[in-house]
């Protein structure tokens, strides 16, 4: 599957915040939204780096928690941020989230950002994959029981 249907399926919302804005409005923002991140952007469309949970609970265990709550996000966000197209295969992406050890990849289209995936879509897929495999593997089993019963 390739990233672009995935996208027409999930949406290409993307969470973004300012990299001026600090670690407190980033957890709300992040709470609001119900997600697990927030893609660092000056401008909403290019990508300065990634914030997760993750590194908001590393910040808070690094600083006193009113120090690292009143940061800017760009002292805590992971600047060297995993990326892909819409033409990438879902597959790929899965490969390059646990070699890179991370939760959510930013799609970018002609090097603006275009939509994110996350481990969540790539759980989703994994396991719809496998219940087609199964649904084959059952019909192919009563093909073969119906062919064994006639002879």
């Amino acid at each position: 599957m390739k990233i672009e249907t995935l996208l027409e399926t999930k949406g290409r919302e993307v969470v973004t915040v300012h990299p001026a804005a600090t670690l407190e409005t980033v957890v709300h923002r992040i709470k609001l939204a119900r997600t697990g991140y927030a893609v660092v952007s000056e401008d909403g469309k290019h990508v300065a780096g990634i914030v997760a949970v993750r590194d908001i609970a590393y910040s808070l265990a690094d600083y006193e928690t009113s120090f690292a709550m009143d940061m800017p996000v760009s002292e805590i966000m992971t600047r060297d941020v995993e990326t892909c197209t819409p033409e990438d295969t879902l597959k790929s992406v899965m490969q390059n989230m646990t070699r890179a050890q991370v939760l959510h990849v930013p799609v970018l289209k002609d090097g603006e950002l275009y939509g994110i995936v996350s481990i969540d879509d790539v759980v989703k897929y994994a396991v719809h994959e496998m219940e087609l495999e199964s649904e084959v593997l059952r019909d192919d089993l009563v093909r073969l029981q119906t062919l064994s019963a006639l002879r």
